[in-house]
């Protein structure tokens, strides 16, 4: 778990798109098959997400050690705004979609195929 969290926010979002980084995160988390649990995560947090980004900032000296803290910083600021998380949310909900109908696709060919 620890892992997950280290590599999501390897990405350094200093001079990105807010599109960009929400993609990538949205495509970090999908991969990890964490999509639903972040889902529920973000949503819960929403009513707190300014107070968790100030939180963030008062850990920093604790996270510091796993992420940079001028990239922690950033991602802050970023995930105390509703707007971001709640594009977010939307995005990993977009991907999971994706995800789960390429299963359902390929087996509806094979069907389409075989009669």
């Amino acid at each position: 778990m620890l892992r997950f969290f280290k590599n999501l926010f390897q990405t350094d979002p200093a001079g990105r798109d807010e599109g960009e980084i929400i993609d990538e995160v949205a495509r970090r988390v999908v991969r990890e098959g964490m999509g639903a649990a972040a889902i529920v995560f973000l949503e819960s947090s929403k009513p707190v997400s300014f107070l968790g980004g100030q939180a963030a900032l008062a850990a920093t000296p604790v996270l510091g050690g796993f992420i940079e803290p001028a990239r922690l910083e950033r991602y802050a600021d970023l995930f105390s705004s509703r707007a971001f998380i709640e594009r977010l949310i939307q995005r990993i909900e977009e991907l999971e979609e994706e995800r789960e109908g390429e299963p359902r696709a390929k087996a509806n060919e094979g069907d389409m195929q075989s009669g």
